[in-house]
């Protein structure tokens, strides 16, 4: 393979820009249900977009169509969420959220 094959097929699968959109807000409220199903129905199924945020001690990851919540430290739960962005084609250094 030339090196333009190899770049030409990282760039088909990645797919995604090189900037990002970081959005902060606070709430009082510890029922994010509704935010985390308002993101899983607003995001874009291709290429692996998801948004992730911390409620209390719970870590929410939402991707299109889904919702992971696990409790902070939870290493099954990442993993589970991890490996569903993976499935869905979310480049892997991605999926590096902090806990």
């Amino acid at each position: 393979m030339s090196p333009e094959t190899i770049y030409q097929a990282i760039y088909v699968q990645a797919r995604q820009p090189g900037l990002s959109t970081l959005v902060e807000w606070e709430t009082d409220s510890d029922d994010v249900s509704g935010l985390a199903e308002a993101l899983a129905a607003a995001l874009e199924p291709e290429n692996g977009w998801y948004a992730d945020f911390t409620a209390g001690d719970e870590r929410v990851v939402v991707f299109a169509g889904k919702v992971f919540r696990y409790r902070r430290g939870d290493e099954a739960g990442r993993a589970e969420a991890v490996a569903y962005g993976r499935s869905v084609g979310t480049p892997g250094h991605q999926l590096d959220w902090s806990e």
